[in-house]
């Protein structure tokens, strides 16, 4: 490779450049921090028959032109670099940098596997990237759109619970069971109810072993057991700040939101999870007793 100070017009945009999407927001930190402390890492780029093609460094570019830039400092590899090589570089450039969301990277990859005919295995020590990541990561390509879109909105630090990780679980619903709408409804349930990989997993496994259950009834089950797990934790903020009723009510009151969403659901309790879950409210009994001397017992003897 020859480093060189390239004029930005004479470079042109690779058609199959990997990334997709720019960010404002984004550019406009990198065309900051350019104009700041100048251009750090550069572009790799090839010798065209009167230009350079861009092979890495899409959004470098784009910020230099923001800034008004004329030139850019440039990797030039040899003329002649195959076309599989180049497809390498630049997956791993953006690989190595994370500059590509999961979408992109999916895409990338799949692209760069179908093209050059590889299996997994192969790609895999191509990229260096072991087969069982590159797996979750194509995950994302056999949910529709929508859901990638909530997937891409929590990667950007925005309102979604849908990770990767979601994806994956949802994914191996759907390959144990002969329902394809199984997925669908699992991950909806993820985004309605902002279940933890944790809680999703926990589902997948019951349902798994239990595939003749609804699956509204184990995710219902998994969302009880949420809300026992915060009254007993008492579900603060702060474990030094001083417990009050106001909280209490807070937690009664999500109680009963769940035990609505069960009996609007027209499913009954897991038979198994019954008695654990009148075992728990016995003890919350107990625990009301203690809190307020003869207030349960006695509003029990008023009731009757």
């Amino acid at each position: 490779m020859e480093l060189k100070n390239i004029e930005l017009g004479k470079i042109k945009i690779d058609r199959y450049q990997v990334r997709r999407e720019f960010r404002e927001e984004s550019l406009a930190a990198l065309a900051r921090s350019i104009e700041e402390i100048g251009q750090i890492q550069p572009v790799i780029v090839k010798p065209g028959q009167e230009n350079y093609i861009l092979i890495a460094g899409e959004r470098r570019i784009m910020a230099l032109k923001e800034k008004g830039k004329k030139t850019v400092w440039a990797m030039v590899v040899r003329k002649n670099m195959e076309r599989e090589r180049v497809r390498l570089i630049q997956l791993a450039e953006n690989l190595q940098r994370e500059n590509l969301n999961p979408l992109e990277r999916a895409i990338a990859i799949r692209d760069y596997i179908k093209e050059e005919e590889l299996s997994k295995k192969e790609a895999s020590r191509r990229l260096g990237i072991p087969r069982t990541t590159i797996n979750d990561w194509l995950n994302i390509l056999e949910v529709n759109q929508f859901y990638q879109k909530k997937v891409l909105e929590n990667y950007y630090g925005e309102d979604s619970p849908l990770t990767l990780s979601h994806i994956s679980q949802a994914n191996t619903l759907d390959k144990s069971t002969d329902d394809p709408t199984k997925k669908n409804q699992l991950l909806d349930y993820i985004l309605k109810y902002n279940l933890s990989r944790g809680e999703t997993r926990k589902i997948v496994d019951t349902f798994r072993k239990n595939p003749v259950v609804p699956l509204e009834e184990i995710v219902a089950g998994i969302l009880i057991n949420r809300e026992q797990k915060k009254m007993k934790k008492g579900d603060f903020e702060n474990e030094d700040k001083e417990p009050s009723f106001e909280e209490l009510e807070k937690a009664f009151n999500r109680l009963e939101g769940i035990l609505t969403k069960i009996m609007e659901s027209k499913h009954e309790i897991l038979a198994e999870k019954k008695e654990d879950i009148i075992a728990e409210f016995k003890y919350l009994e107990s625990l009301l007793e203690q809190a307020i001397p003869g207030g349960v017992t006695g509003d029990k003897k008023r009731l009757k």
